[in-house]
Parts: C-alpha cells; structure tokens; sequence
C-alpha cells in the first residue's frame, strides 16, 4: 500500500502483513484509525480502516481462518 506522507509529502509504502496486523491490531482494539510513522520525517500519518480495507480486500476471510487455527 503506497501513502504519501501528510507532512513532507514523499510516498512511503506499507507491506501486505503490516496492512493485515494494522487491521487485526485495530479490530481488537476498536481503533478507527492506523497510526503509521512515515520513514523521512518520523511523523505519524493516521490511516482509515478504509482505506486499509481497500488494501487487503480479503482480510475478513483471512481473519476467521487465523481465529479457527488458533481454536
């Protein structure tokens, strides 16, 4: 997932697994925002559970598969 970052405005990426426990983190926590450090000027971009959806469409799926191995 490709974020241009809100202070410096140079693109940084998140990978897939990042975006995926971004999303697990948030859903167990009952967050509404992602808090990603941009890597050239260490600010905080915060980062909709939207917009990480749109990144790992399939994360719903994926989630309850991980909940019935741990079971």
């Amino acid at each position: 997932m490709q974020i241009r970052c809100q202070n410096c405005h140079k693109p940084f990426a998140l990978s897939k697994e990042v975006v995926i426990s971004a999303l697990d983190s948030m859903a167990a926590e009952n967050l509404r925002h992602y808090n990603a450090s941009c890597p050239h000027c260490r600010r905080v971009n915060r980062i909709s559970m939207q917009e990480l959806q749109r990144a790992a469409p399939d994360w719903e799926r994926q989630r309850g598969e991980r909940e019935e191995e741990t079971e």
